[in-house]
């Protein structure tokens, strides 16, 4: 099955998974990305336990029918709590891991905005999580929101957008954050991840910034690492972030 818009508008991808996160990510994604025309998918996948084969054919269909109930209800809630035609509405339930999912271009084919949060997920799945989340960083082909917590309430949201250093960002991407910030009064973090030691910043992509976001309190900061996903966690800290955006390509 292929994710397929229907018009112009981006189409917005959230990935699910079995913790009350999907809800965030979802609440997110119609707020602030949602337009009238774009289509909306969400996206669950499951992997078979890594132990005796006849168990994990026992319980891969097991997982499948868990991972529909829960789509199902996750679709619910958000027709109930946003106006939307039910039919603009799409479920996947994939087995397989996400990254090799999100890559897979005969299953997610077009131009998606991929929103997902990890606020609230199971202790006991964080280092796999982690895991695909680092691969998802580094190698998703669209652009990414994430929510490291949840993004209801009140505004002065702290916001990070991590760009590449020697491309201009596309103007669907800066338009939405642009929104995102007027909208909950935000600043913006700009951050560009450099792979090498003589890899320069973009003089052409600094200006870009400085005359798009004219008018938003914006700061730009460098950091060298070898990925986009340690970069972020150096810079990070230890600190929070209420939004990360990140472009790959």
């Amino acid at each position: 099955m292929s994710v397929r818009p229907g018009n112009n508008q981006p189409s917005i991808l959230i990935l699910a998974d079995f913790s009350d996160g999907s809800w965030h990510a979802t609440s997110f994604a119609m707020q602030f990305l949602y337009k009238e025309k774009s289509p909306v998918t969400i996206l669950q996948t499951y992997q078979n336990p890594g132990w005796g084969h006849l168990m994990m054919r026992k319980l891969s269909h097991h997982l499948k029918k868990i991972t529909k109930n829960e789509l199902r209800a996750l679709k619910y809630r958000l027709l109930k709590h946003f106006n939307i035609e039910k039919q603009k509405v799409n479920t996947l339930s994939i087995e397989g891991e996400l990254n090799t999912v999100l890559n897979f271009k005969p299953i997610i084919n077009g131009q998606h905005n991929l929103v997902l949060s990890t606020h609230n997920s199971f202790d006991d799945s964080c280092k796999r999580q982690n895991g695909c989340l680092e691969k998802i960083i580094d190698t998703a082909q669209h652009p990414l929101f994430i929510l490291p917590e949840t993004f209801e309430g009140e505004t002065s949201k702290k916001i990070l957008f991590v760009a590449n250093p020697d491309k201009k960002p596309s103007e669907q991407l800066c338009s939405q954050v642009i929104e995102i910030c007027n909208s909950t009064q935000s600043n913006l973090e700009i951050l560009f991840v450099l792979k090498t030691p003589n890899q320069n910043m973009s003089e052409d992509v600094k200006s870009y910034f400085h005359e798009y976001f004219d008018g938003i309190d914006t700061t730009m900061s460098t950091i060298q690492q070898k990925t986009k996903c340690k970069g972020i966690n150096n810079y990070l800290n230890h600190t929070n972030r209420d939004l990360i955006v990140i472009e790959n390509d």
